[in-house]
Formats: C-alpha cells, sequence, structure tokens
C-alpha cells in the first residue's frame, strides 16, 4: 500500500489477522513434517503425534511469534507514520512559502495570543498556585487586629503580650517597615529595609546563605547593634567581600554589625528589601500605634480552630490593661494563611486577566482559521488534484492540519519570545500591581500550557479549512473556476460564521474595556485639591540619631533656602506625606468637645507633618482661621499644639459647627497636651482617589525623627539639582528619587 493509497487512520494489520497468519504458518510446517513422516512409512495418526513431540510447545512459539510479529508492525507502523508526517510537513512549508503575507498574519496574531495568555498564566502560577518558598508553608499565618469593618496591624502593646502567653504557636515574628541611610564615609544612601524581631528568618525557615542568624540577644533592649544584608545589597554596596562578615556599616549614623547575608533566591515578604536590623521592643506607655505586621508557625500538632480561641482569650485579657489608650472592645485578633495575605485580593482580578487573554488568543485563532479557509477555497483545484491521483480525504486532512501545526509552531516561537520578555518585565515592575511577580519563570507547568496552546491552535485554526478543503466532489472542484469555487454560498455562509464568532469573542472584551475606560475617564476626573501643575516631589532621610531636634529644623530650613534659591523655583515646602496617595501616619484622636463613647473605638485619620508654605505651594484655599507659621513650630512641647485641618475632617466631625479652636488629645494620650484647630483648608486627597476622603489634621514639622519628603515648586528643577543641594546642606542625608507630581498624580 502506498503512502498515497493509506488512509491517514492506518494502522497496519489487526492482532486477529497477525494470529491467524501465524497459525496458517505453523499449520504448513507440521503439515510438511507428517507427510515426511508418512513417506518414511508411518501411519497418518502416528506421524502427526510424531511430528507434534519433535516441535516442541507449539502455544509457546505461537505467542512468540505473535509478539515478535506485533514488535515488528508498530515498527513499521511508526516509521510509515513519521514518514508521512515529515512529507506532509515538508510540502506544507513550500506551501507556507509561496503566500508569506497569509502566514505572517497568522503567525503573528496567534504568536500574541499564546504570548499573552502564557504570561498571564506564568504570573498566575507563580502568585496562586505555587506555595509560599519557605519552610512548610502551610503552617505559617499572619496574625491581625479586627475591628469590623476594619483589619489592621499589631501594635508593640499586643505583640509582646501574644509571645509571652501563647502556646498554639511554635515562634511569632512581628516586622515593619524600616527606611535607614545607608553612608561609606562619602555619599549617603536611602535603603529600603524591615525591623523584625529576631525570630523573624527562624518562623519563615529562611536561613542565611554567609554567616548567621539573628540571636535573642541581638532582640534584647540595649543588645548589640546587628544587621542582615540581602545579596543584591551586599553584592553592590561591599563587593560581595566575605572578610565584611563581622565588620560594621553605618546606617543612620550608628554601627550596625554585619552578621549574615541572605541567599540570593528569597521569598515575598524578603524580596525588595536591602537590609534587615533587630528591633528591640520595649514596653510602650498606650496601645497604639498600630504598625507591626506578625507572622507565626503553628504547632505541627495544633489546631487552627484552638489556635483563634487562644487569641481571642489573650485579647480579652488584656483589654482591661490599655483601655484608657484603646476603647474599642470589639476589637479582636484574627489569622489568615500567609499565602493567602501575601496573594491579598488579587484572585478575581486575576481570574479575569486569563479570560481576557484566552479571548484574545480564541480570536486570533478564529482570524486564522477564516484565512485559511479563504486560501483552502483558492486552492479547490490543486487539492481535487491530488484526491484524483488516489490521495484518500483523510489523507488530504493530515495534509492541511499539518501545514496547521507548522504554523502553530511559529506562533508559539513568537509567543516563547513575548512571555519571556512579559515575565522579565513582571519581574522587574509588576511588584507593585501584582504578588509574587518575582518568582515568574517559563517552566514546569507554564510550558505545559504553551505545548497545550500550541496543539490547541493547530486544531483551533485548522480543522474547519481542512474538513472544508477536503469536501465535495472532485469531478466538481477540478470543473470549477477559482472565482466561482471562491464565491460559492457554502464558502461564504461559513466564512460569515467565523466573522460572527469573532464578534461573539469580542463582546466581552468590548464591554471590559468599555468598563476600564470608563473607570479611567471617572478616576481623571476626581478633585485631587491640590494643583498638581510644574509640581516636583522627592525624599530626603535624615537620619535621627545624627539631628538633635534644634539641628533638625537648622537642617530643613537650609536645604529651603538652597533649593528655594534654584533658577525656576517659587516655592519649597516640606512634609511627611504626598497626595494623592502617599502618607506613612494615621492616628487615632479624641475630640473635647465630642468624647468616643466607652467600648468604641476613636476615630483614626491621617496626620501630616509639614513646614510653612505647604498649603500655599499646592494652592490650597485658607477657608476659617489662619494657616501654620514659623511660631508654631517653636512653640514649648507642653503648649497647646496647632494643626490646621481640611473641609472633609470639618464635614465629618462639626458639620453643622465652627471647626476652629476645637480641641483633642491623639493617640489614646491623656496626659499629652491639647491639640488645637487653629484653620481650615480646603480638602486634599491622601489615600487614594478611589477611597473616600477621612479627613486630614496637619501638624507643624518640629522633630523630624521620621523619613520626609520634600515639595518644590519648578517646571524645571532636575533630580541632580536636588541631590546636590540636599548634600551641601548635610552629605549624610541621602536623596531619594525626584519625580513630576503632575505625571504621576492619578497613579
Amino acid at each position: 500500500m502506498t503512502a498515497a493509497h493509506r488512509p491517514f487512520w492506518y494502522l497496519g494489520r489487526r492482532p486477529a489477522d497477525l494470529g491467524s497468519e501465524i497459525d496458517e504458518e505453523l499449520r504448513l510446517h507440521l503439515d510438511m513434517r507428517t507427510e515426511e513422516l508418512v513417506a518414511r512409512g508411518m501411519a497418518v495418526e502416528d506421524a502427526r503425534r510424531e511430528a507434534l513431540r519433535q516441535f516442541g510447545d507449539l502455544p509457546g512459539t505461537r505467542e512468540y511469534c505473535r509478539r515478535q510479529d506485533e514488535d515488528k508492525e508498530h515498527r513499521m507502523q511508526r516509521a510509515l507514520w513519521i514518514e508521512d508526517l515529515l512529507q506532509d510537513l515538508r510540502i506544507g512549508l513550500r506551501g507556507l512559502l509561496r503566500a508569506p503575507m497569509t502566514t505572517l498574519t497568522i503567525v503573528v496574531t496567534v504568536g500574541l495570543g499564546i504570548g499573552a495568555t502564557t504570561v498571564i498564566f506564568a504570573a498566575i502560577d507563580a502568585a496562586l498556585l505555587r506555595s509560599l518558598p519557605y519552610a512548610d508553608p502551610g503552617r505559617l499565618v499572619r496574625i491581625h487586629t479586627d475591628a469590623p469593618p476594619n483589619r489592621f496591624p499589631f501594635s508593640i502593646a499586643d505583640y509582646l503580650a501574644l509571645r509571652s502567653q501563647q502556646t498554639q504557636f511554635e515562634q511569632i515574628a512581628a516586622y515593619a517597615v524600616r527606611v535607614m541611610a545607608y553612608t561609606d564615609g562619602t555619599v549617603a544612601e536611602r535603603v529600603q529595609g524591615r525591623g523584625v524581631s529576631w525570630t523573624y528568618f527562624s518562623v519563615l525557615g529562611v536561613k542565611p546563605a554567609i554567616g548567621r542568624d539573628f540571636t535573642e540577644e541581638d532582640g534584647k533592649p540595649g543588645g548589640p547593634l546587628a544587621v542582615i544584608l540581602s545579596r543584591t545589597f551586599w553584592q553592590q554596596h561591599l563587593g560581595g567581600r566575605a572578610d565584611r562578615i563581622g565588620k560594621p556599616i553605618q546606617l543612620d549614623g550608628a554601627g550596625y554589625t554585619v552578621v549574615g547575608v541572605l541567599p540570593e533566591a528569597v521569598g515575598p515578604l524578603e524580596r525588595g528589601q536591602d537590609l534587615f536590623v533587630p528591633v528591640q521592643f520595649v514596653t510602650p506607655p498606650r496601645k497604639g500605634p498600630f504598625f507591626l505586621t506578625v507572622v507565626a508557625r503553628l504547632k505541627r500538632d495544633g489546631s487552627r480552630a484552638t489556635a483563634v480561641e487562644e487569641l481571642h482569650a489573650i485579647n480579652r485579657r488584656i483589654f482591661p490593661l490599655w483601655r484608657a489608650s484603646y476603647q474599642d472592645d470589639k476589637a479582636t485578633w484574627g489569622m489568615v494563611d500567609l499565602q493567602s495575605y501575601v496573594i491579598g485580593d488579587v484572585r478575581a482580578i486575576a481570574t479575569l486577566a486569563l479570560f481576557a487573554v484566552a479571548l484574545v488568543w480564541l480570536i486570533a485563532c478564529t482570524n486564522a482559521s477564516n484565512l485559511l479557509v479563504a486560501r483552502v477555497t483558492g486552492r479547490r483545484r490543486e487539492l481535487a488534484v491530488r484526491a484524483a491521483l488516489g490521495a484518500s480525504r483523510g489523507r488530504v486532512v493530515r495534509y492541511l492540519l499539518a501545514e496547521s501545526l507548522l504554523l502553530a509552531v511559529g506562533a508559539a516561537a513568537i509567543g516563547v519570545a513575548l512571555a519571556r520578555l512579559g515575565a522579565g518585565l513582571l519581574r522587574e515592575f509588576g511588584a507593585s500591581y501584582f504578588p509574587r511577580t518575582g518568582e515568574i519563570v517559563i517552566d514546569g507547568p507554564v510550558l505545559w500550557l504553551l505545548v497545550g496552546l500550541t496543539a490547541g491552535s493547530a486544531l483551533l485554526f485548522g480543522l474547519v479549512p481542512a474538513i472544508h478543503g477536503s469536501g465535495g466532489p472532485v469531478e466538481d472542484s477540478l470543473r470549477a473556476s477559482g472565482r466561482s469555487s471562491t464565491g460559492a454560498v457554502s464558502v461564504r455562509r461559513l466564512r460569515r460564521i467565523l466573522v460572527g464568532s469573532q464578534f461573539a469573542i469580542a463582546t466581552p472584551l468590548l464591554v471590559v474595556a468599555g468598563l476600564l475606560l470608563a473607570s479611567l475617564n471617572q478616576l481623571g476626573r476626581v478633585d485631587l485639591g491640590f494643583n498638581p501643575r510644574n509640581v516636583l516631589t522627592g525624599g530626603i532621610l535624615l537620619p535621627a540619631r545624627q539631628y538633635s531636634d534644634s539641628r533638625a529644623g537648622a537642617f530643613w530650613d537650609e536645604l529651603q533656602r538652597r533649593v528655594e534659591a534654584i533658577p525656576g523655583v517659587s516655592a519649597a515646602a516640606f512634609s511627611d506625606a504626598r497626595p494623592p496617595n502617599d502618607v506613612n501616619n494615621f492616628n487615632n484622636f479624641d475630640l473635647e468637645d465630642a468624647p468616643t463613647p466607652s467600648g468604641q473605638s476613636q476615630p483614626v485619620v491621617p496626620w501630616v507633618s509639614v513646614t510653612p508654605g505647604y498649603f500655599q505651594l499646592l494652592g490650597l484655599n485658607l477657608v476659617r482661621g489662619r494657616l501654620l507659621d514659623k511660631r508654631d513650630a517653636v512653640l514649648p512641647a507642653t503648649a497647646e499644639q496647632p494643626v490646621v485641618v481640611d473641609r472633609a475632617w470639618v464635614r465629618r466631625f462639626f458639620p453643622d459647627r465652627d471647626a476652629v479652636g476645637r480641641r483633642m488629645r491623639q493617640g489614646g494620650c491623656t496626659t499629652c497636651p491639647w491639640t488645637v484647630v487653629v484653620g481650615v483648608v480646603s480638602e486634599v486627597k491622601y489615600v487614594g482617589l478611589d477611597q473616600p476622603n477621612l479627613g486630614t489634621i496637619a501638624a507643624s514639622m518640629r522633630a523630624c525623627r521620621s523619613p520626609t519628603s520634600p515639595r518644590s515648586t519648578s517646571s524645571s528643577i532636575a533630580r541632580s539639582h536636588v541631590h546636590d543641594r540636599s548634600r551641601c546642606s548635610s552629605p549624610r542625608s541621602p536623596p531619594s528619587r525626584c519625580c513630576c507630581r503632575s505625571s504621576v498624580s492619578t497613579a
């Protein structure tokens, strides 16, 4: 049987055929031997018995021959199948090269769909499907404070109580953001770090690649100043030298001994951090503030339900101790799996993104199928000639599917390149939008998905044209002209169906795109509360250890003077928050005129520290009272502290009364001096464009013991200008990036 006449489903002889042939051969052999023995004078029956005796194990021989024939037949089938496939691929490749534009269009469009689907699945695989890269991650949990509808971190008081009283966890740890100033003696740099409890790495099961972990001694008040570095920081700043272990580096003006270096591959909690320093916790005077993220490892034989019950019991037990500074008796403690905490609420977004790119892939395949139908229709005469020469319909279908497979493989090659590019971009820039992007890799399940997309593409856009091209009477196809064939009713109907399918698949995408555009338009129309035009921002970290209150104030005054001296700068001011979505300090307070009822939580709003001129710089309007001035920055610590609030704060707390002159105490501190409202300004957003304005309290920046962000107004100011001025003021105060406020105001 020739390849041209062999149907594509041909698999050679069946096992029953092989068995009958073997039986026939064995019977012939026995008959010939029987005849020889009869010729020598033996009786027929005796000769038959003797022939069987001489032959030996007839059933065993039959089975052996059957296995040998089946193996040979299978080898022949595979060889013929591969030979036919290679022949179809060679012919198909030549045919595709004769139509370069159609080939290129299909490969590129389907490749885009495969690449987009692959990279989104790779992100989902890294974030949602893979376990956290920690030891026994199923026992890791994050513990938080529950005050419905809010969920927020722990305070130091809560953490110390939990650490001393819990029995359901092997260990617990806490961490918080710690931005520090690193200097090598000449240039200062702002580095991103974390202040952690000494148990942090042991809870996660992370061991330093070089050096040691923190010890209990490192976490005791008055203990040694130690630091564990990321591998990137160690290589970039210390040259990757092992002899720097055990030596001090300068952080915030103090010497921290380098005790260890982390491995290159780290988990999502460590990724993006330059260094880790142990926090030496002491019992605070009040319950707040709430800023500690607490993680814990359950005991192997522990129960989650029992652990939650214990959390509730400890919280109830310590509540009376801190009632003066925290009155919400409905607040309790809860816990979630650490993986759920890391992932957040992106599951729905990730599913929607995967659904969207899968639709794009389907649209690309449908478009490719439409193009191939048109191409096959124009080749009906060629395919009819093949059939007339003996090719079966199945063989023609296989040939056309081989062409589709070549197109799908080409599209997959483009898809792999795009997926690698997209994965690299997500690793570099996606951390702010999607969790665990640093763990995205193109391997394992992602490659299997790629194989599935390739095979699926070949079938989706190849099967309909193949069946269409192989159908119909050969005589009609040979007699039909190219025009009449293309214009056939069945062809037009098929192409209309494919085009309609594209529109049907695209409709959900258009709806989603329309909703996104509407959301973007709505965000663009949100009133920021200030004029972002020609506003530049930058960040400067002032080491608290090196600056007393008076020195810090002098530093900011001198820096402001130098920045304002830059040509084109009309004003400069400083604050520890940047609208619309960069505020570091949320604090609770109690109003003198409307104290919080017992058992309820105190209101919480953003508190920002500013220098004089801040409100004028942002173009905020004074509604009532006065603005802050330089006199407010030098008031005695025991005097009433003046603050300015915005209209959103007034609407929330004094909608029908004058807010100027109202007094409050912040943070649950009953012995602190009163804070008094001296002015009201127009409202400005600090908590994002999509969040309701809670109201803001602005106080005078006096003892600058936290990172602050300078604001300067100029359309021409450049990064080097701000860096030069700040280093002239203090070479140990590291400036960070400067950016145009108008370019990021809606971020």
